[in-house]
């Protein structure tokens, strides 16, 4: 046995997590030492690139190839479960998948993630900065309550081929661990989620919101003609533990953070007038504008 190999095992888990996902999980074939520590390691992290290629997918194979993920995230969760591990951080990437037809299972693993302590969840269902418009809701992920029920999750990136529903509105939010937030190219049913989301996490630091769009549900009796368009604007206040901020497509933006030291801002519309008010942002010390024909610049 190496020296490595006979380091303790929360070290061994230190060394995989500094790893690119596919390099950590090619440790398992060194030894059996590693292979005992890599069915152990905490961390849960499933891209369908290290268990497929998308080139290799096919009409006929596209189910087996769905069938292998799900056994294999059942297998490692369920291995972690048995030994009274807590999944510590969820990664799911899945980009050219229907994840309509495995939908009960991803809500299963985050499910499962979340009740054992989870601190990180990231969920990526679609390519980052694909145009949510040209699909319909029914054909995106929709997002469980569940999600904002943890009290232990300290990061949540969510990107592509997500939906939010308007239940999001009125659910209680228990997420007071959360710093860091990453929201990309979601379709919400009502732009003032994101608002109440981020509202309701006292200690977040750090804050992404990146072509966001929200949609008109359908109403009963009249054909289903979905009309997409991005998130207008962001009202922020008594964000007093955030320090960074990076915000794209919005056209209004207002951040009360007393302590922000970082803005960038990205926009999608050049012709358009940009309307950013920071006020109370007394410590900002970086600020990026990417984009901007015309500016109305507040800071009272």
């Amino acid at each position: 046995m190496d020296q490595i190999s006979g380091l303790p095992e929360a070290i061994l888990h230190d060394i995989l997590a500094r790893l690119p996902d596919r390099d950590s999980a090619r440790t398992s074939a060194l030894s059996k030492a590693w292979r005992e520590t890599w069915s152990t390691f905490p961390i849960l992290s499933i891209c369908s690139d290290q268990l497929f290629r998308s080139q290799d997918v096919t009409v006929d194979n596209y189910h087996s190839k769905i069938d292998k993920v799900i056994d294999y995230v059942g297998r490692k969760s369920l291995r972690l479960r048995d030994l009274g591990l807590a999944i510590k951080e969820f990664k799911l990437i899945m980009d050219y998948v229907d994840h309509k037809c495995m939908a009960h299972h991803v809500d299963l693993w985050m499910k499962m993630a979340i009740e054992s302590g989870g601190e990180v969840l990231h969920l990526q269902l679609g390519l980052p900065g694909y145009y949510v418009g040209r699909y319909s809701p029914d054909r995106l992920y929709e997002l469980p309550l569940s999600v904002i029920e943890s009290k232990s999750l300290t990061k949540l990136v969510l990107i592509g081929g997500i939906r939010v529903e308007q239940a999001f509105l009125t659910h209680s939010i228990k997420l007071y661990s959360v710093r860091i937030i990453k929201l990309c190219n979601l379709v919400f049913a009502d732009e003032g989620i994101i608002e109440r989301l981020i509202s309701h996490c006292p200690l977040i630091e750090d804050l992404t919101v990146v072509d966001c769009a929200v949609y008109n549900p359908p109403i009963s009796g009249i054909p289903q003609v979905f009309a997409f368009s991005l998130v207008e604007s962001l009202f922020l206040h008594g964000l007093h533990k955030l320090k960074k901020a990076y915000v794209q497509g919005m056209r209004e933006v207002y951040i009360g953070a007393p302590n922000l030291e970082s803005l960038r801002y990205n926009n999608l519309h050049p012709d358009a007038s940009f309307k950013l008010n920071l006020d109370s942002c007394t410590n900002l010390k970086w600020l990026c504008l990417w984009d901007l024909k015309s500016i109305d610049f507040r800071n009272k």
